[in-house]
């Protein structure tokens, strides 16, 4: 795929996010910097409190941020009031979220549709179409949420996301509600999506064996980077487990 004059998807550049409990000010995120090229695969990790989650949250523009700029496909968000910034995440941004938050009324194929503005719902039929079959989905499309597997469910979520072709996927904790099998089949789904297609992915997790799928893996401890893990197309758990240990500071595991 030719990346020649695409944007950067994303750029986060000495993020500082604050929040005050009660005579406390807690740093959830202390000039956190990340950038993803065109189709990298990028998981960002840390324990609890590390401030992944809110980093997502400011990457995605749900939140803002108090000092330092997040930029999607080269616009800052900050610059964006809120009818232009919803219209901006819709067209450019593909959220992907743990608990799939589907509509159980609606059949699968009309959960994808949920984005697509007016102007484009007589015209986005192909690129449903592709995207069910892509996902191995074609024969539940017309089936509601209650019908699918949580596996099956998260890919569904996933083909909402990309509907609109967005700059950038974020994926905040996709596996988290699976069991194993259906968990693995997500990443395979995702790192299939990097390498196929091109898409530029930012997934947020605390499991080194979802963690290994990316290119790389940012660290993060106390809201700020403390490492970056090339993983160089290791599928090993035990040894990135044992890499991010050592990138904590903390002794590696055996």
């Amino acid at each position: 795929m030719n990346f020649i004059d695409t944007p950067t998807p994303l750029h986060v550049e000495n993020v500082v996010k604050t929040y005050q409990q009660g005579t406390a000010k807690i740093n959830a995120l202390d000039g956190v910097s990340l950038s993803v090229e065109p189709g990298e695969f990028v998981a960002v990790m840390g324990a609890s409190g590390s401030g992944k989650s809110t980093l997502l949250h400011a990457m995605a523009g749900l939140i803002d941020v108090d000092e330092g700029r997040v930029m999607i496909a080269g616009q800052d968000l900050a610059q964006l009031a809120d009818g232009p910034l919803t219209r901006f995440r819709r067209d450019n941004l593909g959220i992907v979220f743990q608990a799939y938050n589907l509509i159980p009324s609606l059949s699968a194929e009309d959960n994808i549709r949920l984005p697509v503005p007016s102007s484009r719902k007589k015209k986005i039929d192909v690129t449903i179409d592709g995207l069910l079959q892509r996902l191995g989905m074609t024969a539940r499309r017309h089936h509601k949420p209650g019908a699918l597997s949580g596996g099956e469910q998260q890919r569904i979520a996933i083909a909402r996301a990309l509907v609109c072709d967005p700059a950038i996927l974020l994926a905040d904790e996709p596996t988290g509600s699976l069991d194993s099998v259906s968990g693995t089949q997500i990443c395979e789904l995702l790192r299939g999506l990097a390498d196929d297609q091109g898409r530029s992915i930012v997934m947020v997790t605390h499991e080194p064996h979802v963690a290994m799928w990316a290119d790389r893996i940012c660290v993060l401890k106390d809201g700020t980077n403390q490492a970056e893990i090339k993983t160089d197309g290791c599928r090993d758990p035990q040894t990135v487990a044992q890499q991010y240990q050592q990138a904590l500071g903390a002794e590696a595991v055996a």
